[in-house]
């Protein structure tokens, strides 16, 4: 962010939420309750301790004691699922004078020299002066205290915006907006079992069924002396990864010893139809583990046809004796999408590291009757 941070005297983060607003008021209210104790989560955990959080519709608004921890809580709910995008503010009674006051204030600190500049304002109906007349009340203000500056107007294209909400009792000044993940309130829309391996796909496909709102709880697959010594370490880190995204204290997962299971696929099925055989066995024992955990459906980092158990014959083939859904959110990504995304949300760099692989694996496309031999 840019700025004196300390000049600036900001004492509340300013928090947009977007998608919620569109809900019943019953699942509105529900949703956004559980958006204010996932923000209040996060910033008691990166060691933050507000004085209030206030919640007005389609706004959340934190107060602290100091413009450095509000810049710092700004940034870490802007990564809280469900938030639009955050602002760190400046809170003041919206009493006219107050406001021209503190406008004039705010862009002595930020405007230089020579530079363009825009006034934005939203307000509530019941303010007795519009929106457009404060801009032009407020715009002009500054351009007369800052003669020196020898400012312009640009409506288009400005240097830089200055953002004030008036409310019903307070008013909020700002001119940054930290772009949020958006999504859901984590935990709204249930539970999913997510396979996890360690590798780059599938923490990228958990972190985006968890932006939808869903508590996911991982599940790896050990497969021994199948896969490389680190395997599971990488997985263990990734898991540590996708947990910094889940605004609750309760996290955990499931490790299943797979070592012996794929033994004996290996010793008793054809080579070309490893793969389809594990897969389906594997979401076997996730629908078991869904079942336990109340569960609604399974998640996997599958992107159609990139490697052997993706093709869509073999998808179908592994997926159609479930009875809870499979959700795919990477199915239509290509890798490259994939791999910068998993570098927005901070697993690439674990993924990456080394390639986690099977040694049972080779594949041709499956066949409804070779998967319902029995082993």
């Amino acid at each position: 962010m840019s700025g004196n941070v300390v000049d600036m005297e900001y004492n509340v983060v300013l928090v947009r939420y977007g998608e919620i607003t569109l809900k019943s008021p019953y699942v509105r209210e529900l949703m956004e309750k559980t958006l204010v104790n996932s923000i209040a989560y996060k910033l008691k955990r990166h060691g933050i301790d507000f004085l209030e959080i206030r919640k007005i519709p389609g706004r959340i608004f934190v107060r602290l004691d100091s413009a450095e921890e509000t810049v710092r809580a700004s940034e870490i709910v802007s990564k809280v699922f469900g938030v639009v995008s955050t602002s760190p503010s400046i809170e003041i009674n919206n009493d006219l004078t107050e406001l021209r006051k503190n406008v004039v204030a705010y862009s002595s600190k930020i405007l230089r020299e020579g530079e363009t500049f825009a006034i934005r304002v939203r307000r509530v109906k019941k303010y007795p002066i519009t929106s457009k007349e404060l801009e032009k009340i407020l715009g002009a203000d500054v351009l007369n205290a800052l003669k020196y500056l020898k400012l312009k107007v640009n409506l288009t294209a400005p240097s830089k915006t200055i953002y004030v909400e008036v409310r019903s009792r307070k008013a909020y000044i700002y001119h940054e907006i930290v772009k949020g993940v958006g999504g859901l309130p984590y935990g709204v829309e249930g539970k999913a079992v997510a396979l996890i391996s360690g590798g780059i796909d599938s923490p990228v496909a958990a972190w985006l069924i968890m932006k939808r709102g869903v508590k996911i709880i991982p599940l790896f697959f050990n497969l021994g002396k199948y896969t490389t010594p680190e395997a599971r370490s990488k997985a263990l880190n990734v898991i540590r990864k996708i947990r910094d995204w889940a605004p609750e204290a309760e996290f955990y997962f499931y490790e299943i010893p797979f070592e012996k299971a794929l033994e004996n696929i290996v010793e008793k099925i054809p080579v070309q139809y490893t793969c389809i055989f594990c897969k389906t066995i594997m979401f076997k024992v996730a629908e078991r583990v869904a079942s336990i955990e109340n569960a609604k459906a399974i998640v996997t980092g599958e992107s159609l046809g990139q490697v052997a158990s993706q093709t869509l014959d073999n998808i179908y083939v592994i997926s159609r004796d479930l009875r809870i859904p499979v959700l795919r959110p990477l199915i239509g990504f290509d890798k490259e999408e994939i791999v910068s995304l998993a570098k927005n949300i901070g697993t690439y760099d674990v993924s990456a590291r080394s390639i986690v692989e099977c040694k049972a694996s080779p594949s041709s496309r499956g066949s409804y009757a070779v998967a319902h031999a029995k082993l």
